[in-house]
């Protein structure tokens, strides 16, 4: 018996002390470089090409920058909020922008209309939802070139030539916002559709087969099903729409091209935000204040999706 505890004192032992052995530290393999490598890339990309811009952006709100040059940053003491605060013309850029803006809300509506009816099982849906979404992987730049073929001033112009008329369609003040308001029409409803007719086809069927049974009309149908159904995605084309509209550019830098005078376009009709921070860091080097004008688009940006994404959350609640 003594020589058989002593035995297993000893196994006890060993094995103690082979717990207590320290373990051997991993050796550093070559695929752990190149896997830190590809991880590393995005966040140093991320860092120069965004964190770092946006930090210049906020320091050089408060300071007065020559020719854009970091170098020469100087403090102005608030200079350009107190011009920021009685620009007439960021206001009137504004409300351009906020009028464009409008567009993409009708564009909503016409993207619903259309999904509606391509929803149907009639023959050549699937074609013409194709189709309609041509325009959307069109370039904004090419697609407004062409519409400043249509809308070409004098007897050169498609919608002149059409209608034998000599309007200067984009040398008039009280026709070129619309002629942009046009471009984003065309274009716009094309993403619209696409989502719209996959929130329509996610619908479920028990739901019209219940309504029809209680005697539901296709009216009601519609309006106490399908749009509560689809009110998640509505909204959420919606706050695409605020958000691009308030980013309006291409359309107006082809349509509406800075002058020798500094206007974009008769009496300035063509000036959105982002035309005017455009302007006002890159023509005339003043990066400084137009960081100034950004940020507060950035903010009237953020307010609009916030609200957007709220109503989002609550439809979503309400399903």
């Amino acid at each position: 018996m003594d020589a058989l505890r002593e035995e297993v004192f000893s196994d006890k032992t060993q094995r103690s002390e082979v717990r207590k052995a320290p373990q051997n530290k991993k050796k550093f393999r070559k695929e752990w470089l190149c896997c830190w490598i590809v991880v590393a890339l995005p966040f140093i990309g991320y860092i120069i090409f965004n964190a770092f811009p946006i930090g210049i952006s906020i320091v050089s709100m408060f300071t007065d920058i020559e020719h854009n040059q970091i170098s020469t940053m100087t403090w102005n003491n608030f200079a350009h909020f107190k011009a920021f605060f009685h620009d007439a013309k960021f206001l009137h850029s504004l409300g351009i922008t906020f009028w464009l803006t409008t567009a993409q809300f009708v564009c909503l509506g016409i993207a619903l209309l259309i999904a509606t009816l391509l929803n149907s099982n009639l023959p050549g849906t699937k074609l013409m939802r194709t189709l309609y979404f041509i325009p959307y992987i069109c370039s904004t730049v090419a697609v407004s070139i062409m519409w400043g073929w249509i809308f070409g001033s004098g007897k050169a112009g498609v919608l002149n030539s059409f209608f034998g008329t000599e309007i200067e369609w984009t040398q008039e003040a009280k026709y070129i916002t619309w002629c942009v308001y046009f471009v984003i029409l065309w274009q716009a409803p094309s993403y619209g559709i696409v989502m719209l007719t996959a929130a329509l086809r996610g619908v479920d069927s028990t739901l019209y087969e219940a309504a029809k049974i209680d005697g539901a009309n296709t009216w009601k149908m519609y309006t106490k099903i399908t749009l509560p159904q689809i009110a998640p995605m509505i909204l959420f084309l919606a706050l695409a729409g605020w958000q691009g509209g308030l980013a309006t550019f291409d359309a107006v830098k082809v349509l509406a091209p800075l002058t020798w005078s500094g206007t974009a376009g008769p009496e300035n009709m063509g000036l959105t935000t982002s035309y005017y921070i455009y302007i006002q860091g890159v023509n005339f080097s003043h990066m400084d204040y137009a960081s100034v004008m950004q940020w507060a688009m950035c903010i009237i940006t953020f307010i609009g999706s916030y609200i957007f994404l709220r109503l989002r959350k609550r439809t979503e609640e309400n399903l």
